[in-house]
Parts: C-alpha cells; sequence; structure tokens
C-alpha cells in the first residue's frame, strides 16, 4: 500500500498577513479541506506567537524577531514532531534546517529584487540571506504566472525545471445581507465612477492613475464621474504612496471627485465591483493580479496595463494602455464612460478568460507537484 504524504502547510499568514498573501493561503487551505485524497492528508500549523500591533520601529523589529523564530525554530520543530514529509510555504520564506521533510515554497513575484528601495534594509537582506537561500534549498518552487515565472528563475539563477506555474484565482466575495445599504453609493446617487482596489503601494501607480481621472474630466466636462480608491496605505513605509496621492488630489482639484474609502470590509467591496463603471489597473508591476479576476466575477470591465503579467491573465478580457502615458489611460477611460457597447463586448470576452481560473484546480495542481516531489 502507498505511503500517504504528510504535508505541514504554514498558516502563520491566516492571522499576520492583510494582502494577497493571506487570500492565496485562505483559499488553498479551503480547497485542500474540501478535497479528497488517499495519498496526501494535510497538517495545518499555526504561529503561537500574538500579532504585534502598531508601525513603529519597535513592533516591526518585535514582529521580525517573531517570524524568524517562527520559521527557523518553531515551524521546522513542529513539522517533524507531526511526521510531515513536505513542509509548503506561501510567503517566500522556508526553514533553512529541514529535519526530515522536504520543501515548497511560493514566490508571488520578484519586488524584493526589482524594487529594494521599497523594502528596509536589513529586512531586504534578510530576504536575500534567508528567504533566496532557502528557495535554491527547496524542492520546488511555486509561481503564479509566466511573467513571474522568467522575473523569478532569472534572479534565483535557477533552471526552470525547478518551478511550476499554478495559476490563482479570484477572492471569493460574500453577498451582502439584504437590507443593508451602502452609504458611499448611495451619496453618489447613481453617478459612474472608476474603481482600483489595493494598497497604496509606490508599484501601484496610482499618482498616474489621478492624473488620467482628471483628463476625463476635462474631456467630459458635463458628466459627473468618480473615482473610488478601495484601500489604505501601504505595509511598509519604503513602499507607501500615500502623501503622493493626496498631494496629487489636491493638486488637481479633485477631492470632491477621488474617493478614499481607507479600509473596507467584503460586503462593501461587492457593491463597489457591482456598481462601478470599470476597473483600472495602472500596475507597472503584478505578478499575478487577483483584483482583476475579482471584477470580472462581477462583470466588470478591466482597463489594465499593457505590462508585465497583466496581459497573460487578463487576455482578451481587458483592454490595455502604456501605465507611464496617462494621455491613453485616459483615452481608455473616457472609451468606457462614453461606449456602452465596448462595455458590453468587454464583458462578454470576459466570460472564457475567468473560466481558466479556479482554486480548485490550483489546489490540485499543487497536491500534484507534492506527489512528484515525493516520488522523485
Amino acid at each position: 500500500m502507498k505511503k500517504i504524504i504528510t504535508i505541514g502547510v504554514d498558516c502563520r499568514d491566516l492571522l499576520k498577513a492583510t494582502t494577497g498573501t493571506k487570500t492565496y493561503l485562505y483559499e488553498l487551505t479551503e480547497q485542500f479541506k474540501q478535497t479528497p485524497s488517499t495519498t496526501v492528508r494535510f497538517v495545518y500549523l499555526h504561529d503561537p506567537f500574538p500579532v504585534t500591533k502598531g508601525r513603529t520601529y519597535f513592533h516591526k523589529f518585535l514582529e521580525h524577531i517573531l517570524f524568524f523564530t517562527w520559521k527557523q525554530l518553531v515551524l521546522p520543530v513542529k513539522a517533524s514532531l507531526k511526521g510531515c514529509d513536505i513542509v509548503f510555504c506561501t510567503d517566500y520564506f522556508l526553514p533553512l534546517v529541514r529535519l526530515g521533510f522536504k520543501t515548497v515554497v511560493v514566490f508571488h513575484d520578484a519586488f524584493f529584487w526589482e524594487y529594494p528601495a521599497h523594502y528596509n534594509k536589513i529586512w531586504l537582506r534578510l530576504f536575500h540571506l534567508i528567504a533566496v537561500r532557502g528557495a535554491k534549498k527547496s524542492n520546488r518552487i511555486i509561481v503564479p504566472s509566466n511573467y513571474s515565472l522568467s522575473t523569478i528563475s532569472k534572479y534565483l539563477q535557477l533552471p526552470k525545471d525547478r518551478f511550476t506555474v499554478v495559476y490563482e484565482a479570484g477572492k471569493k466575495l460574500e453577498e451582502k445581507t439584504q437590507g443593508q445599504e451602502n452609504g458611499l453609493l448611495k451619496e453618489l446617487n447613481g453617478d459612474p465612477y472608476f474603481l482600483h482596489v489595493g494598497a497604496f503601494n509606490k508599484h501601484k501607480n496610482l499618482v498616474r492613475l489621478i492624473e488620467a481621472f482628471q483628463l476625463v474630466k476635462k474631456s467630459n466636462p458635463t458628466q459627473s464621474i468618480y473615482l473610488i480608491l478601495a484601500g489604505q496605505a501601504g505595509g511598509s513605509v519604503f513602499s507607501d504612496d500615500s502623501t503622493p496621492i493626496k498631494e496629487a488630489i489636491e493638486k488637481y482639484g479633485l477631492k470632491s471627485n477621488v474617493i478614499l474609502t481607507g479600509y473596507i470590509s467584503n460586503e462593501d467591496l461587492i457593491d463597489l465591483y457591482k456598481n462601478a463603471l470599470a476597473y483600472v489597473f495602472p500596475s507597472f508591476n503584478e505578478g499575478f493580479g487577483l483584483p482583476a479576476l475579482e471584477a470580472m466575477a462581477f462583470q466588470l470591465p478591466v482597463i489594465a496595463a499593457n505590462n508585465t503579467c497583466l496581459p497573460e491573465i487578463c487576455k482578451e478580457g481587458a483592454i490595455y494602455f502604456d501605465p507611464l502615458n496617462t494621455t491613453e489611460m485616459a483615452t481608455q477611460m473616457s472609451l468606457l464612460l462614453n461606449n456602452e457597447s465596448e462595455r458590453k463586448r468587454i464583458i462578454e470576452k470576459q466570460q472564457s478568460v475567468i473560466s481558466l481560473y479556479d482554486w480548485k484546480n490550483s489546489a490540485n495542481e499543487i497536491m500534484q507537484v507534492f506527489t512528484e516531489i515525493t516520488d522523485s
């Protein structure tokens, strides 16, 4: 009888993360729990340390100490005691000491290499000392797109057969309880708005989005239109673009038309997706681009940058622009503002695109990776 493979899943990000890495881990673990298997069983390994709150240097230093204590001491011991054959980490970092188990790690993007100025120097150094070393010792590295494969394999200087591309899918958002009303949408009184969802990080290119929006307003002076930026400050003071965003809003006199929601619940986010005119994705760089798929799930036309992974993921379900060209971005926004047939055309194309992405498929492909490296 074939031995059942025991997979230890590092679940730290379920409590500690606030961005797409949390969504990624949550959706995968839900699928692992729901997918019966006669060859694989899962052990969910949870970080016992409390969440440290605050953005001071002390709190961040303490969080880093707890993070590496978990990764390099507690996690490998827990995995060994649970009899794990493989330890699976979805946040770049693996235990460097492997106590009888193999390892699989997920690298979501190459930002640590491409934007070193966006990271604390100590954190960046630890990434190269620990995450890169762990990846090179790992049995497999999972990446979310072919674009990510090309960049990450280059920086890690590893052959592409050490990697597996596993596409992600949109976050499953729960519908709002009947009777609740979104106060923000009520204030807009049915007027059209463009939407962006995500943290205010520099690579998101939101200052140029605001500049493009003011061009749209200029070319459509009689229309009442809005731009909603659903998100909050970036997680790192080095990558946060909140101040330039607010300065751009002030510079162009858009305080009444550009709405910064701050943190937003999933229920209210659904309402924003459902009622928007279009979703705008102006990023300089993405490893996958989950919000575009979330928008498509709500039949929302997508306007996306024509770079990195976005054309690979969005395919014909979006129209594109050069993210450095605000005039071109504004032209595409105006096109969807004034052309209902173009909006319908994009929505029709999206149906075949979103069918390519499903968390169940992602989980099955990762489970196949576990089987492959166990048999090798």
